[in-house]
């Protein structure tokens, strides 16, 4: 019954950080009192049971409908989610996990479908007073209509951001400074997404804060806040995220207390909008009025060992198998509490 599964790889763009997230929680579980049991998904959608060698991933493969009974007969205690992006952040595993009665460590389908989307997520975010950017969401035949185009520019103005709404660790997502760049950035964009926000830029300083909960009452609580400042790249793209060299994580961030209040207060505001479970990760910009602006929520926060929640939780005197043993046992408090009603 001490048994982990965990999930990692899969089909999205988010595959290769997936690997190296799978690869440390299995690799830390033995030291947080767990067994992990890994299950790798390939890009194509098979899976791979490497037994003990989570970096073993080289097969036998098997379709989905062989995998999911092999899965059910392993009968683990728990899931751990290791899985980033669409076909594993969406709701969509957490499903499956849902219909084999597995505990599983984060959100549910529901919080995990509204939190991968940027529009239903800035949606939430001003239902409950969480201040985010202005912005707007075109689909479609609406993206090939000139004027509809020109008009959500209008509304927006330059500089602008442009994002696929459903994507993570910074793909299809581009600044645009001017009409000049617009066409060949929504062009860009949209190879990742026919649904496109477009959303005003904010420039400032760059901040993101983790929330965990409680394991046995689920009250989420703030980690030290993180200031991410960027060498050489306009933003904290895909590359610079996962370049150690490309950027500063300072944690904890050197602010004034209102500030860094009022970011931990948002995220956890967040966390409970989106109506998240075990752990997110809030980004934010702060610009120099004075003002925060919730950029979006991450509900598979990255666990590499270079990822932003275990580098705050250590700064809160929590080891990184310390937060794997929180997180499952939160996932089996939840579970519990589910079944009961």
């Amino acid at each position: 019954m001490k048994k982990v599964l965990v999930f990692y790889g899969g089909m999205s763009r988010e595959h290769d950080i997936s690997m190296m997230t799978g690869r440390a929680v299995a690799a830390s579980l033995a030291d947080a009192g767990w067994t992990p049991v890994p299950v790798v998904i390939s890009r194509d959608g098979l899976f791979s049971f490497p037994g003990d060698d989570a970096c073993q991933s080289a097969g036998p493969w098997y379709r989905f409908d062989q995998a999911v009974p092999m899965i059910a007969a392993i009968k683990p205690a728990c899931v751990f989610i290791g899985l980033h992006g669409t076909f594993g952040e969406d709701g969509r595993i957490q499903s499956l996990c849902d219909l084999l009665d597995l505990p599983y460590v984060g959100s549910d389908s529901i919080g995990s479908a509204i939190g991968i989307d940027k529009w239903a997520t800035k949606a939430v975010f001003l239902a409950a007073g969480i201040p985010t950017s202005p912005a707007r969401m075109l689909q479609g035949a609406d993206l090939e209509d000139p004027a509809i185009v020109e008009a959500a520019c209008l509304e927006i103005g330059f500089p602008m951001v442009l994002k696929a709404t459903r994507e993570g660790s910074s793909f299809g997502v581009a600044i645009v400074r001017d009409s000049q760049g617009f066409q060949s950035a929504l062009a860009a964009v949209r190879t990742c997404s026919d649904m496109i926000l477009f959303e005003k830029f904010q420039k400032g300083r760059e901040f993101s804060v983790p929330v965990i909960e409680d394991p046995l009452t689920g009250l989420p609580r703030a980690l030290p806040v993180i200031e991410i400042v960027v060498h050489k790249a306009e933003f904290f793209d895909y590359s610079t995220k996962y370049d150690p060299k490309a950027a500063d994580e300072i944690c904890p961030a050197p602010i004034e207390p209102d500030l860094a209040g009022r970011m931990s207060a948002a995220a956890i505001k967040a966390h409970r909008a989106l109506m998240l479970s075990g752990y997110s990760r809030t980004d934010f910009i702060a610009t120099a009025d004075g003002c925060v602006w919730a950029l979006e929520t991450n509900t598979l926060p990255g666990m590499t060992a270079f990822s932003l929640l275990p580098k705050s939780a250590a700064v809160a005197g929590i080891t990184y198998p310390e937060l794997l043993d929180a997180l499952i046992r939160r996932a089996l408090a939840r579970h519990a509490a589910d079944s009961r009603q």
